[in-house]
């Protein structure tokens, strides 16, 4: 490494992560984003091999997958990533472990043409694994006895890389005798069993916490990402395609499959969760990072497994309740649903006595509860195993509440302090936020059914009733002062129906014959969405005149609109028929008449109690929809050889994801820098008003038209015929990108009071650039806008960005 280079690294450890709420940084979480794909993957490989032997591989990759996102964890935790050079490391760990994703179904066996998959697979892990300890290891972050620690880290990973390395070769080597898989998951296995033990073996001295909230925030944090591959699972389990029935079987074991998720997220995010952090705050530094290393980095990981095996159960179950599905229910689908869940609240029982040494009484009645019924789901239909596993999980909840209340309202007042301290975005307030990635993902899955302007519009159309429906309950949480039982169930409530929302939207202009009609499902989830929102809202303005008065104001546009979508979905014509003017017409004056509630409502009336809340909440959203970018992509790659052009594809998405995200970075942190030379009052408002709830739409609605390019102008990297959804998904693609950084300016132009030129220079690049290249392939399309992105990335500058007035 050059002299230059090393100091920069210096230069990112010198700032070492502070104790408090908000020490994850940004970049963590964009690389939170790849391994939200790399486990969606997980599952599509134990779905594809679904015997004992393909678990078992899956279980490996799991274990290794967390194992490497483990390590980048406890290097957070040690160093800033948003510092020196740090950045380009981090977006390349994110290109390396996208890579993993991509190769993870051909991890074990081949498929033909291009490159051998298992050996991408295993060099790309080894890759991402070497990052943390390279650089550590080059900064001089271990002092002390530096060769024995050197010897302790970089041991284990060298035993483990000689064997994975070994496990690939070998079916390349022996690709017809008989005993080479057996051999393979022997191969894995000890190296598994060796990354571990070199885990165990460091010394406390080793294994440092810096921060003992950001480490237990990671973990929250990593925890929801499973949460939200179960429900993303849930919703995919027909495949990604809209043409299927909806019919009440589906709806129902939906419904059933959400209640699951809910109480598994309810029992480490209620008291769990918190209390372990306050537990590790409490001890000393050697024995919190003790703790904290089999806790968290050791003890998670089967409450991970565990919620991905849970997904593979409700993928099989759901897909079970399609009268068209091709897999019926089976014992194997049975053990993968009630064992999922049991090999969660075990890990998650483990959890509680190691973290903060209570044995946690309604956790252990779970277990007993789904042990015993265990003979009795192995022979009822797919419906009444979920149904099974929802009573037994909902006695959990209902012990907690009834024969343990008092014990858990005693532990709750103890660590209502800590709630508060490190608590900045609720967690059933982010699991809001992972119902909507799923429906995002079907807003890609609405153009894909009809290729054509038309059906971008009406993309974009589901969009906005998606997004103001999330804006409103956003609003609704800022001016609440204190999160009260009937807040949280009623977003929760919202986050349900928006999921059914989400599954009817592929169908929310069109019937399917023989299945409930689409367009009527999204309208009234729509309406039950926000008809349960202004309850809330009323139920919170009781005491304050001022908030009624506003929830008034906001009562009269949502009537207005609500009447229109009823009258436009009512008039849709029968199935296989356009919808007609009139009603496209309604359908549209219900969205322009909707947004304008926000200013009709007034700035002054527009209160905000917490920009903290407000601006992170926001930052979250952008990061789901650029997630749908990353598993947009995966899908494009879905059962397609690992070639040259598909690796060096990786990098160029990555590459322009990551300057798109960082563009979007270098902007919020000039709009944060300008909010908080504002006060709260209506000037402050009005700013956090226009460029979150108004203009961050723009930024979204790029995002999801880029991920709809990606996954269309794919076709030649992934060797597929071309199709005339490719050329529309070369225009999605530049119009996604220009879109975004429109709505990029305009943001800055809100905050600071004028454009910045060069990134307005690129913008125009690439708009002129979406004509000119429509007939070069795809690869070059993908190195253009890559380039413009990371030139437009680079432009910022917090010196430049302030106001010409001072303000």
């Amino acid at each position: 490494m050059s002299t230059s280079g090393a100091g920069r690294i210096h230069a990112a450890v010198a700032g070492r992560i502070q104790s408090g709420p908000g020490g994850v940084t940004r970049l963590e979480l964009f690389l939170d984003l790849v391994f939200v794909y790399a486990f969606l993957n997980v599952t599509e490989l134990m779905s594809a091999n679904f015997h004992p032997v393909g678990l078992l591989q899956g279980f490996l990759v799991v274990a290794l997958l967390w194992r490497c996102w483990a390590s980048y964890a406890w290097f957070g935790n040690t160093v800033r990533f948003d510092r020196g050079a740090m950045p380009l490391v981090v977006f390349a760990a994110a290109a390396g472990i996208f890579v993993v994703g991509v190769a993870l179904p051909v991890a074990f066996v081949d498929r033909p043409g291009g490159l051998w998959g298992p050996l991408v697979f295993a060099v790309a892990f080894v890759l991402v694994r070497l990052g943390p300890l390279a650089v550590t290891t080059l900064a001089g972050l271990n002092t002390g006895d530096r060769p024995l620690v050197a010897l302790r880290a970089w041991l284990p990973l060298c035993v483990t890389t000689l064997l994975l390395l070994a496990a690939a070769s070998l079916s390349a080597l022996l690709p017809t005798w008989p005993p080479v898989r057996l051999a393979q998951v022997v191969l894995f296995t000890v190296a598994t069993g060796v990354d571990y033990a070199g885990l165990v073996a460091l010394r406390t001295g080793d294994w440092r916490l810096g921060s003992v909230s950001h480490w237990a925030e990671r973990h929250s944090l990593i925890v929801l990402v499973a949460l939200g591959e179960t429900i993303i699972s849930i919703g995919t389990s027909r495949g990604l395609v809209g043409d299927r029935q909806i019919t009440w079987p589906v709806l129902a074991g939906s419904a059933l499959g959400v209640v699951v998720v809910v109480v598994l997220w309810w029992t480490y995010f209620d008291l769990a969760r918190f209390a372990a952090e306050q537990s590790l705050r409490r001890l000393p530094g050697g024995v919190t990072s003790l703790i904290g290393r089999d806790a968290y980095a050791l003890l998670h990981l089967p409450m991970v497994a565990g919620l991905i095996l849970l997904a593979l159960g409700l993928k099989h179950a759901l897909s079970a309740t399609d009268a068209s599905a091709a897999d019926p229910w089976s014992t194997g689908g049975a053990l993968a649903l009630h064992g999922g869940a049991l090999l969660y609240l075990i890990g998650l029982l483990a959890f509680e006595k190691r973290g903060f040494g209570l044995l946690g009484r309604s956790v252990a009645l779970g277990i007993v509860l789904l042990l015993a019924t265990a003979p009795v789901v192995l022979n009822v239909p797919a419906l009444a195993s979920l149904a099974i596993l929802v009573a037994c999980l909902g006695t959990v909840v209902a012990a907690d509440r009834t024969v343990f209340g008092h014990r858990h309202r005693r532990l709750h007042d103890a660590v209502v302090g800590t709630v508060q301290r490190v608590t900045v975005v609720r967690p059933h307030q982010l699991f809001f936020d992972l119902i909507v990635v799923y429906a995002f993902i079907q807003i890609t899955v609405l153009v894909n059914r009809q290729p054509s302007p038309a059906g971008v519009a009406q993309g974009l159309g589901a969009l906005v009733l998606l997004w103001w429906s999330w804006c409103l309950y956003a609003w609704m949480e800022s001016v609440t002062p204190r999160v009260t039982i009937p807040v949280r169930v009623t977003v929760l409530a919202a986050a349900a129906t928006t999921f059914v929302l989400g599954i009817a939207i592929p169908q929310a202009f069109s019937r399917v014959p023989g299945g409930l009609p689409g367009p009527l499902i999204v309208m009234a989830c729509y309406v039950a969405i926000r008809v349960l929102h202004l309850g809330a809202f009323w139920w919170i303005a009781r005491p304050d005149p001022a908030l009624r008065a506003q929830a008034s104001r906001a009562a009269l546009p949502t009537a207005a609109a609500l009447t229109l979508l009823v009258g436009a979905t009512l008039t849709f014509p029968s199935t296989g028929e356009a919808i007609s003017p009139a009603s496209a017409a309604c359908w549209t004056a219900a969205l322009v008449l909707d947004l304008a509630g926000g200013y009709l409502t007034g700035a002054r009336n527009w209160r905000i109690r917490s920009l903290e809340y407000w601006t992170h909440r926001y930052n979250l959203i952008v990061l789901v929809a650029f997630g749908e970018g990353f598993i947009s992509t995966g899908i494009a790659l879905a059962d397609t050889s690992i070639s040259v052009a598909a690796l060096f594809t990786v990098a160029l998405i990555v590459t322009l994801l990551a300057a798109l995200w960082w563009t979007y970075v270098g902007t919020d942190r000039v709009l944060d820098r300008r909010l908080s030379q504002v006060s709260t009052g209506p000037r402050g408002a009005a700013l956090a008003r226009d460029a979150y709830t108004y203009l961050h739409l723009l930024i979204v609605a790029g995002l999801i038209l880029v991920a709809l390019g990606l996954t269309t102008t794919l076709a030649q990297v992934a060797q597929r015929p071309a199709t005339p959804l490719q050329s529309l998904g070369h225009a999605a693609l530049h119009g996604g990108v220009v879109l975004f950084l429109v709505g990029d300016q305009l943001i800055w132009r809100r905050a600071v009071g004028r454009f910045c030129r060069r990134r307005v220079l690129g913008l125009l690049v690439v708009a002129l650039a979406a004509a000119a290249t429509a007939a070069l392939p795809s690869l070059a399309t993908l190195v253009l806008l890559a380039t413009v992105g990371v030139a437009v990335a680079t432009t910022t500058s917090l010196r430049a960005a302030t106001p010409p007035d001072g303000r």
